[in-house]
């Protein structure tokens, strides 16, 4: 799958375009026998280059909105992120301003068509055409915010991961050196996707694993799901909320060995927060490390989440039941939506 605003083509700037329009407008030439009436071939070679500045110009602008997801059509996940990184109100307006300039192109190409058959002299078939290039070429111009606008929109969105929605998704949760991103490294069928989200500094690292036959998404989200949730700002809630909307099932990774320098009462704490703020997500609780816990901390540590598979990551000890836990919530998920 390709997420949705990968496909966008690239936007050009109001003097590409202009550029782009006087090009085309330059090698139109309409062949005429030489028996036709100067006026009629003046009216006749206008009437060709008005239709291809309009078409050239309308129609990129047409097929630039027309390039851009439909924003009630994508999936929430995708949308909380448009609302992250650019704000949907702003896109929305750059869009219906764009649709509307090439709108007032075309009816200014009919009404220019319509006065170019009205005109009886040959020069002034060549102003008239002139005249409409020139305002079309101040439209565009208008829009320059606007095209800028969808460009910047274009860079920020198609470079996210390539989460597929459609696909049962765990995220995992938890703090830092908590081993997160050693679980989807070490199962993860093929080399993880990382790619950098604008509001983390780390990656994002996207894995598939595939069992029998059900392949699942194991997502790792480093600087989103690894501290408070009640401390985040409004950028980092929404980009909480769009992972709350992308993951099925919530695997939350305790260091039983407290060697990531958080006690098992501060990881409680954020288990606590994740699950009130992921209420109707299954959330699965893993103690990791377990090679390096001293019984005391694995005693500890199932007093304060209740019973909890462990393993090891670092030695691949216990991934099996790991990967078969996620695989059966991600089922009892499935079948109970």
């Amino acid at each position: 799958m390709r997420q949705p605003f990968e496909s966008m083509p690239t936007v050009l700037t109001s003097e590409e375009l202009i550029d782009k329009a006087y090009r085309e407008n330059d090698r139109s030439e309409l062949e005429m026998s030489d028996h036709v009436p100067p006026i009629v071939k003046a009216k006749k070679r206008e009437a060709a280059r008005i239709k291809v500045i309009e078409d050239v110009t309308a129609g990129y602008l047409e097929g630039l909105v027309k390039s851009v997801p439909t924003i009630e059509n994508i999936h929430p996940f995708y949308s909380d992120l448009l609302e992250i990184l650019v704000g949907t109100a702003q896109t929305k307006a750059a869009l219906g301003r764009i649709s509307r300039t090439a709108r007032i192109i075309r009816e200014a190409g009919k009404a220019t068509a319509a006065k170019l058959k009205r005109t009886r002299n040959p020069a002034a078939a060549g102003l008239i055409r002139r005249s409409y290039f020139g305002r079309v070429a101040s439209l565009v111009r208008s829009a320059e915010a606007d095209l800028n606008a969808i460009a910047e929109m274009r860079e920020r969105m198609r470079d996210l991961p390539t989460a597929d929605p459609a696909v049962p998704t765990v995220v995992l949760a938890g703090y830092p050196g908590v081993g997160k991103s050693t679980l989807v490294r070490a199962l993860s069928s093929a080399k993880p996707e990382t790619r950098t989200y604008p509001f983390t500094t780390k990656e994002i690292i996207i894995g598939h694993i595939t069992r029998g036959y059900m392949t699942f998404q194991i997502v790792d989200t480093p600087g989103i799901l690894d501290k408070p949730i009640s401390k985040r700002g409004k950028v980092e809630l929404l980009s909480i909320s769009a992972f709350g909307r992308l993951s099925n099932v919530i695997a939350f990774i305790v260091d039983a060995s407290e060697r990531n320098d958080f006690s098992l009462e501060s990881q409680k704490a954020l288990y606590d927060d994740v699950a009130a703020s992921f209420k109707g997500v299954p959330i699965l609780v893993f103690f990791n490390k377990c090679d390096l816990a001293a019984p005391e901390q694995l005693k500890r540590a199932e007093e304060l989440f209740g019973p909890g598979d462990r393993l090891s990551a670092l030695k691949s000890e216990g991934l099996a039941d790991f990967v078969g836990k996620l695989e059966a919530a991600l089922k009892e998920a499935f079948s109970a939506s």
